[in-house]
């Protein structure tokens, strides 16, 4: 039987020195890096569709066209979409600062009229104003699509017509029982199955999100809600980073009452989706630690910027699938997971995404 190699302080060194030079290049790659990544997680999500179209008795290449026009039609949409809601988010925020000061005027007035100091509210709102300042030029990063849209599209057109005679490729080569062609398809059924399915709970909650802001008159209802999409897929903390320019965009807006009004509509909707509509329709999933999740979405957002925080859980779902995949390293995927059981040879028990 095999022996698992034993672990000492030099192999640790050198596995954490690898690891530092690995985590330094990609830094310094980020912008090349992060629309590559992005690309080929969107194209591992497109395959399902394109061989439902092949089943349907569409031809490999009617079913490719079909994909690579969707693809052109989805993402030049997407970065229409972003650029134009950001850019005029950006016209309007002057007018949402007067909005909002002229509601810190009036509480400090009525403070003042009941003989207490007003000057706290008066700092607080100076560090609100501030922080909506900061996320709205961090989010303006992610409406810059348009220099590189053409990469990602290309990419995945690229990814769609290779994917099927590389996985015959690696069958024919390495033969059907070899532990990376095993693997391969261990992966192809369980990590694309689970974002999948994740993918259509989060379009259910971006879509609530949207209609509910909307319903309120909160301006920018469609942007929330494409930013719900995309950042619920990061458990735990998606939801929340999605809900604030919202909950201050109704603060300013309508006041302090339409906020909490937000906040508790979010919060049931996000309840009911990840505790009744994910469950049935994920059922087994993959399970992450949530302070691997913490730690993995402050990683990958400092490496690969804005658009890691989007790519953080699956690439962390990757690396977890790796490091299984070899039994030196299985004991780190064993810890990231939280659990006993490897997410590659447990049943693979699907991770709570409640906030």
């Amino acid at each position: 039987m095999p022996t698992t190699p034993k672990l000492t302080f030099f192999r640790l060194l050198a596995g954490a020195a690898s690891l530092a030079i690995i985590i330094a290049a990609m830094t310094m790659a980020a912008a090349y890096i992060s629309p590559v990544l992005l690309a080929l997680f969107l194209a591992i999500l497109f395959m399902p569709i394109l061989h439902w179209l092949q089943k349907k008795g569409l031809s490999t290449g009617l079913a490719l066209l079909a994909m690579i026009i969707g693809v052109i039609v989805l993402g030049l949409g997407l970065t229409w979409f972003l650029s134009a809601s950001f850019e005029q988010l950006a016209d309007s925020l002057s007018t949402y600062q007067a909005q909002f000061q002229a509601w810190v005027a009036n509480a400090q007035a009525t403070l003042a009229s009941q003989g207490i100091d007003p000057s706290g509210i008066t700092r607080g709102a100076a560090d609100i104003e501030a922080m909506v300042q900061s996320f709205i030029d961090y989010l303006s990063r992610l409406g810059n699509f348009v220099a590189t849209a053409l990469v990602i599209v290309v990419t995945i057109i690229f990814a769609l017509i290779e994917g099927p005679r590389l996985r015959a490729t690696l069958q024919q080569s390495l033969g059907q029982d070899h532990i990376l062609v095993v693997r391969s398809e261990e992966f192809s059924h369980s990590v694309v199955r689970y974002f999948g399915l994740r993918t259509l709970v989060n379009l259910i909650t971006g879509g609530v999100v949207a209609v509910m802001l909307w319903v309120l008159g909160i301006d920018f209802a469609l942007l929330w809600g494409v930013l719900t999409f995309f950042l619920s897929y990061v458990p735990y903390l998606g939801i929340t980073l999605a809900t604030i320019p919202a909950v201050l965009l109704a603060w300013a807006q309508y006041g302090i009452g339409m906020a909490i009004v937000v906040i508790i509509g979010v919060m049931i909707i996000n309840g009911a989706a990840e505790n009744l509509v994910a469950p049935k329709l994920i059922g087994q999933g993959l399970r992450v630690s949530p302070l691997v999740v913490f730690l993995s979405f402050m990683l990958w957002s400092w490496i690969l910027g804005p658009l890691g925080m989007f790519l953080s859980m699956p690439l962390t779902v990757i690396l977890m699938f790796l490091l299984d995949s070899f039994e030196g390293t299985r004991w780190v995927a064993d810890l990231m997971a939280g659990s006993s059981k490897s997410p590659a040879n447990s049943d693979q028990e699907v991770a709570s995404e409640t906030t």
